[in-house]
């Protein structure tokens, strides 16, 4: 059978027309629905969207990307909306983390290129930072983990292989 004898799709068609009638029902209040909210469970439906169409064919991994994102975002508009747009302060990182998720997840379930690890780690890194900096208290603390990878990385490179400090000036003084 050749692509050309394929029947189009009457999905898409459908969900148009019951979105229309859902919001031509609203607009003449026979059913109350809360579009302050409601807007976002449709960036939360097309995020789906993306991954199911990937999920029924898993040659278009190009669509984890965008269902990711969208997914990620529409779980922040949701709460936001919820909560009269208070949470909107603390968070805004995941407008950075949501990219990363996105190349995560084309790793893990894509073809594995490790390339995409470079932005995924990137990102979660600063969007981790200013997500910490969002907390009061946790702006002070996530500093001293830095600082305290940092030595531990300096008194690694002045091991051997044993595990003994190198005979260096450490040691020495500076003399040798």
């Amino acid at each position: 059978m050749s692509g050309k004898n394929k029947k189009p799709s009457i999905v898409p068609g459908l969900i148009l027309i019951v979105i229309g009638l859902v919001a031509i029902l609203s607009n003449f209040g026979t059913i109350d629905l809360d579009w302050d909210v409601m807007w976002t469970y449709m960036v939360l439906l097309l995020g789906l969207i993306f991954w199911v169409g990937f999920i029924f064919d898993r040659s278009k991994d190009g669509l984890i990307m965008p269902g990711t994102i969208l997914l990620t975002y529409g779980m922040i508009f949701n709460l936001s909306a919820r909560y009269d747009w208070e949470w909107m302060g603390g968070l805004w990182p995941f407008f950075i983390l949501g990219p990363a998720f996105g190349f995560f997840a084309m790793y893990i379930f894509g073809k594995r290129d490790r390339g995409l690890l470079v932005p995924a780690v990137i990102l979660t890194i600063v969007g981790m930072i200013f997500l910490l900096q969002s907390f009061y208290f946790i702006k002070y603390i996530w500093p001293l983990f830095v600082v305290g990878i940092g030595v531990m990385l300096l008194m690694r490179k002045n091991k051997t292989e044993t595990g003994q400090p190198k005979n260096d000036e450490w040691q020495s003084g500076g003399e040798e």
